[in-house]
């Protein structure tokens, strides 16, 4: 005891002379000659009283709060160790810079890592550049409609150390001109009626405040309106404004014409004429004809082009109006079909550009090449051309790709080990891009020490350790299935482009995919289960994604199990369902909600439901037995029938450059019925985790008030058919890739009716605040840019469980409920 209180003393007496010596390192010694360090921003005046002869007093609170932020930006420069990219505040040790004067000059290895680590260059004066930022800010007064704005700075010297200054700023807007008003003059005929047929969408309106944003906003829809009529050579450039502010004072009269110098290209309308798509292989950029090396006796046939019989019988209509071209062999590398279905336009057709844009998102849509480009080239050089000829080159991506993941488990009942997967997939299996994906994986674990007589039940015990080995097989099509359905969206999207519409992307996928997996988890029980599935993904816009599954079959079959496994199933009786073979035919739903982000502000709504058994009893019930009778079989085996629900939002709001605010809530029930009184053990929710409440083990939570004092069953009997959980945390940067968060995590599952063996874990009113378990903690993140590494250290603050102890912090002991977590990827 005596020997630790003198290491601690020594350990103390060290960090304050290290913090001494820091403080005592002169932050400014190594300033350049004539430069001043520059501490941030004292102040931002704004004096937002107009001159006394305006015409104009109001000015909106929504213009007045835009103008703020952008001057803001324009005048805020972040000194060293500011906090969370501020430009006013910092944090009280300036650690950069200390290391920067420590070690500028050391020629030893440790100081130049040092320096090159974790040394700050020191923001001046200079640096900061007041002057210049004032002429920005007077370019954004004016880009906003404050003609008469301007904007001062004031170098304040530090009284103690005449060698750090702030900086202090006045900004006066003075008025706020108004568009008056506004004409579209000189264009052609057909340009005038396209803008006339869409003035009720025009972005700028007589009354509203000057926005040079807002008139380049204009400009561009007016142009992309253009493009989208035939006008392929038309851009934003070839529009240009005339603005009076003379005619009455304090608003701004505003005419829209063509450049007169436009070339004559952009003012005629094309129509598409033949499509050539040229198929590149993976990493190839060398495109002929044919290549004959004449320095060579024999020729060599490098990348020849070649179109098929086959290929040309399948295109439509017109029979040179879609060609294909690849390098090399007589077998092409994709089926015409494939690439047809993306191209939904017809010869003949108006050029638009959003059907560009829609065939190309179509084509990328594909995933099995790495670039896309389309060209359109005039058919010839003649003055009154109309026609554009269309030359696609496709790169395919690398046709396989493989991944390997290693993990280090350790649990909450003492198991821990590693797990193995390997997975490749092949692109463009069957010349249609299909993708064909095979993974292998499995984990073994073992218990550390020894159980406790507690923990001992019955007389069995296991040779073997558990392990997991499991494998799955699946095909991708990048389209419905039976083709039926992609014609159907096919010939949609195709009429709407015929019409002048522009139909909204549609991106699907169809997948087969079967899978087995074999577990044995020592001393309670060996199974096996095959799987088979068809799913559909459907995308018709980026924020909405849907995921259906019209058929998911499962059978489990249990091996072996122990009488240990057959006591604890007393307890939980959803365990019995584990226990006996059983088919799960279930069909299943998933939507993505994601609206569009402002900035880093972002937001997600996710939706499942999943239901099992029901169409399988209603046909029984069709076939004569009843609907509630119980225990009927499939194929020999019981099958389960439940449904599963389940939703899930994210949001994160940004408080700076690089710091955020993110929140989770979740909500999930089953609901078991029909033929069995209870779900498949697997499907019940549970509670605790790395990514779930951070401040207690995995599987540690509920159900209810319930609690498993002993780790080895918690896996078993800590589960419930109902889950709440909310989770917020806050995301800061640290130093390069590193970042930290504090977190807050609240929750715990239930049971929806009463458990005889386990008291309290049934869902009630009168004791679910007291029932919401709540953690807290940090940890640190680093960001390798194609993954996240995170380490947690949560602390319990509450358990819904009797611990033993009063009040609302219940935990036994501080340091014992601790727990570190480390994962990849963030919790939420």
């Amino acid at each position: 005891m005596h020997r630790m209180r003198k290491s601690k003393i020594i350990y103390f007496i060290s960090i304050v002379i290290f913090l001494a010596s820091a403080v005592s390192c002169s932050t400014t010694e190594n300033l350049p000659e004539g430069e001043v360090l520059y501490t941030g921003v004292k102040d931002i005046a704004y004096n937002w009283v107009p001159p006394a002869d305006s015409l104009q007093t109001d000015i909106p609170d929504s213009t007045r709060a835009l103008l703020q932020s952008e001057i803001d930006a324009a005048l805020g420069c972040a000194p060293n160790n500011a906090i969370f990219g501020s430009s006013s505040l910092r944090w009280p040790l300036p650690i950069g810079l200390w290391i920067y004067n420590r070690y500028i000059d050391s020629e030893k290895r440790f100081g130049k890592w040092m320096f090159n680590t974790f040394a700050a260059t020191p923001v001046t004066i200079s640096t900061a550049n007041p002057t210049l930022r004032t002429q920005v800010a007077r370019q954004v007064m004016r880009a906003n409609g404050f003609f008469q704005g301007y904007a001062t700075s004031t170098v304040i010297p530090n009284p103690k150390n005449d060698r750090k200054a702030r900086i202090s700023y006045s900004v006066t807007p003075g008025p706020v001109y108004r568009l008056d008003s506004i004409a579209y003059e000189n264009f052609a005929p057909a340009n005038d009626s396209i803008i006339r047929r869409t003035m009720p969408k025009t972005l700028i309106h007589s009354g509203d405040p000057f926005s040079a944003s807002q008139l380049d906003a204009e400009r561009k829809r007016i142009s992309k309106l253009f493009r989208n009529s035939g006008y392929f050579y038309y851009k934003p450039e070839y529009i240009t404004y005339l603005a009076d502010t003379i005619q009455r004072p304090g608003y701004v009269q505003l005419r829209m014409r063509p450049d007169p110098a436009i070339p004559a290209q952009a003012r005629n309308r094309y129509y598409i004429g033949r499509t050539t798509i040229t198929v590149l292989p993976y990493d190839d950029f060398i495109v002929t004809d044919s290549t004959t090396n004449p320095n060579r006796t024999r020729p060599t046939r490098r990348h020849t082009m070649k179109l098929t019989a086959a290929d040309s019988l399948r295109i439509r209509r017109n029979r040179d109006a879609f060609v294909m071209r690849w390098g090399g062999g007589e077998k092409a590398p994709l089926r015409m079909g494939a690439l047809r279905q993306n191209l939904i336009y017809e010869p003949g057709q108006l050029y638009r550009q959003g059907m560009h844009d829609f065939a190309q998102n179509l084509l990328s849509g594909m995933g099995i090449f790495s670039s896309i480009q389309m060209n359109y080239v005039p058919r010839d050089t003649m003055p009154d051309c109309d026609t554009l000829d269309v030359n696609i080159f496709a790169m395919l991506d690398k046709p396989y790709d493989s991944e390997l993941e290693a993990r280090f488990t350790n649990k909450s009942n003492r198991m821990l080990g590693p797990g193995l997967s390997w997975g490749m997939s092949k692109r463009n299996a069957f010349r249609g891009g299909e993708s064909l994906s095979f993974k292998v994986y499995g984990s073994y674990e073992w218990q550390l020490g020894t159980r406790s007589a507690d923990e001992t039940i019955g007389d069995e015990s296991s040779v073997l350790n558990s392990f997991e080995l499991g494998t799955s097989l699946s095909l991708t099509y990048p389209r419905l299935m039976p083709r039926f359905l992609s014609r159907m969206i096919y010939r949609s999207q195709s009429r709407q482009i015929a019409a002048g519409k522009m139909p909204r992307r549609t991106f699907a996928t169809t997948t087969f995919k079967v899978d087995a997996d074999w577990v044995n988890r020592a001393s309670y029980l060996k199974m096996i289960t095959f799987g088979g599935e068809v799913s559909y993904t459907f995308q018709r816009n980026p924020w909405l994604y849907h995921e259906l599954t019209p058929f998911r079959l499962e059978y489990k079959k249990m091996l072996h199990y122990t009488q240990r496994f057959a006591i604890l199933a007393l307890l939980n009786p959803s365990m019995f369902v584990a226990a006996e073979n059983v088919i799960v035919p279930s069909i299943g739903y998933s939507l993505t909600y994601t609206p569009r982000a402002r900035g880093r502000h972002s937001r997600a709504l996710i939706f499942t439901a999943k239901e099992a058994g029901h169409l399988t009893n209603c046909i029984y019930g069709l076939a004569g037995a009843g609907m509630k009778t119980r225990e009927k079989n499939l194929l020999g085996v019981p099958f389960a029938e439940f449904l599963k629900l389940t939703a899930e939002w994210h949001e994160t709001w940004p408080v700076s450059s690089r710091t955020n605010i993110a929140a989770r809530v979740f909500l999930g029930a089953m609901w078991s019925y029909g033929n069995a009184t209870t779900g498949p053990f697997a499907e019940h929710f549970y509670s605790g985790g790395a990514n779930s409440i951070r401040g207690f083990p995995v599987r540690s939570i509920g159900p209810g008030s319930f609690h498993v004092p002993l780790a080895s069953y918690r896996y078993l009997l800590q589960v419930g058919d109902l889950k709440l959980e909310a989770n917020a945390e806050w995301r800061f940067p640290i130093i390069a890739g590193l970042g930290g968060a504090i977190f807050l995590d609240a929750g715990n599952v239930w049971f929806m009716t009463p458990q005889e063996l386990m008291k309290g874990g049934c869902i009630d009113a009168s004791t679910f605040l007291n029932e919401i378990a709540l953690g807290t903690g940090t940890g640190l993140r680093y960001d390798l840019d194609f993954l996240v590494l995170r380490f947690d250290i949560g602390v319990g603050l509450h358990a819904p469980y009797d611990t033993g102890r009063s009040g609302y912090y219940n935990m036994p002991n501080f340091w014992k409920s601790l727990c570190f977590h480390f994962a990849v990827g963030y919790p939420f």
